[in-house]
This record gives structure tokens, C-alpha cells and sequence, in this order.
């Protein structure tokens, strides 16, 4: 890629930043999640300059259900590194489309073959939003990836890692232990939701929490996973002939 496309694309995120830029730097110190996965996080919320990491098979649609719950709150989102994202999917879990901005070809960063042009980018992201959710480049390296966090700290954006963090240290690593979906019979129906068991651990939870949510549950969102209930089965009155 040239390198005047890539001023280009610079000139345009500058454009973009400060449109987002109110919303992003009010000081709550929690940005609100679902209610399903209040009881997982340390908090109950997104710890403003925390790093979450999503690990497992289902990392994306767990990174989109964490910020799912700000994104509807009000929050600017932006995804980068992430080019098979389905809109229609992250509007079902809960994502606000006219809040969500997404980077697919960060790759075209790269054109001086080191980190700085990547870096830069994604400075400016954390500077004009309040959440990132990002696929680790592996060229990113130590060094950049303390100062990216301490800028996150210092801004008070979320950092959301999908898949290995690289050299980022994760405050709450979000990882998924088993996966069932229902629907499917012998040989037959279709798919309708998926039971998901997730495991939390972080630097302030001495102790895995584990719990269990559908995602997507039966209208495409997250739900909390309860206990089955066994319905009473009431006998029908007879009928009695009269007249």
C-alpha cells in the first residue's frame, strides 16, 4: 500500500475522533455489561482502562456480548482486525450499529514493516472510544503494547482481546469451557441456541467464577442461564352432562 493512503486513512480517523469524543471521556469508572454476565465480572461492569481477554472457539461472540450491555448504553464501539464480522449477528447480541465503527484491514498499517503506523492507529482508536475490541497483530511489540495500555489507563477506554492478547497483560480473562447447542434432534430440526460454560479469572478474583449463559439464546441475544423448572402438569376436569 502507498503511503499516502495510509495519511489518507490517518486524516480520516482524526476527522472521525472528536465526533466521538464526548461520549467517550465521561469519567464513570464502570461501563455497564448484561445482566447475564454481571455475575462473572469482578466489578459487575467494564473496569474503565482494563485489558479483557476472550479466549476458546467462541472468543468473538463473547467479546461482542461484553460490550454489548455499553454499546446499548451509549457507548462508541470500534472493532479492528476482525474483517468476517457479521453485522446482522452483533445487532442480535445486542450491538448498537450506529454507534460501531470497524477497522478490517489494519493489516494495511503495515507498510514500513515494523509497529509504529499500527501503533499510531491504534492510539488514535483509544483516544475517540470508549471500547476497542481488537484481534492482536503479532508484529505488535512489548514495548508498544505497555504504552497502548498505559494510554488506555490514562484515556479510560476498554481494551477487548480476542484470541491470544499477545503482549498485552489482561486485568479479566473471559474463557469458554464447553459449548452445547440445542435444536437438533436424530437427524432432524435446526439449531436454536447455545449453552455456553464461562470461566472468568483476573489479578483481583483469587478464585475462577464460572457460570453458564445462552449465547445467542433463542432470539439471537445473551441470556443467564437458570435452573430447569419442572411444570405442574394439571389433570383436566372431566366433563359432566347436565340437562
Amino acid at each position: 500500500m502507498e503511503r499516502g493512503s495510509l495519511q489518507a486513512r490517518r486524516e480520516r480517523l482524526s476527522d472521525l475522533v472528536p465526533k466521538v469524543g464526548p461520549l467517550t471521556f465521561a469519567r464513570d469508572r464502570l461501563l455497564p455489561v448484561v445482566p447475564a454476565l454481571q455475575p462473572l465480572l469482578p466489578e459487575g461492569g467494564l473496569v474503565r482502562g482494563s485489558v479483557v481477554g476472550c479466549q476458546g472457539g467462541t472468543a468473538l461472540s463473547v467479546a461482542l456480548a461484553a460490550v454489548a450491555g455499553a454499546s446499548a448504553a451509549g457507548s462508541w464501539l470500534v472493532v479492528v482486525g476482525l474483517p468476517s464480522l457479521g453485522l446482522r449477528a452483533a445487532s442480535e447480541i445486542g450491538i448498537a450499529l450506529e454507534r460501531l465503527v470497524m477497522v478490517a484491514d489494519a493489516a494495511a498499517a503495515d507498510d514500513d514493516r515494523n509497529d509504529d503506523a499500527l501503533a499510531t492507529l491504534l492510539s488514535a482508536l483509544i483516544d475517540g472510544f470508549d471500547l476497542v475490541v481488537l484481534r492482536v497483530m503479532p508484529r505488535l511489540r512489548a514495548g508498544t503494547a505497555r504504552r497502548l495500555q498505559a494510554r488506555l489507563q490514562a484515556r479510560g477506554a476498554v481494551l477487548v482481546v480476542v484470541g491470544d492478547p499477545g503482549h498485552f497483560v489482561c486485568d479479566v480473562t473471559i474463557a469458554t469451557l464447553d459449548t452445547q447447542w440445542e435444536g437438533l434432534g436424530h437427524g432432524s430440526g435446526r439449531l436454536i441456541r447455545r449453552r455456553l460454560t464461562l470461566s472468568v479469572v483476573g489479578r483481583r478474583s483469587p478464585r475462577a467464577r464460572q457460570s453458564e449463559v445462552w449465547l445467542p439464546g433463542a432470539d439471537g441475544g445473551i441470556e443467564a442461564v437458570h435452573a430447569e423448572r419442572t411444570l405442574d402438569i394439571v389433570e383436566p376436569t372431566p366433563f359432566r352432562r347436565t340437562g
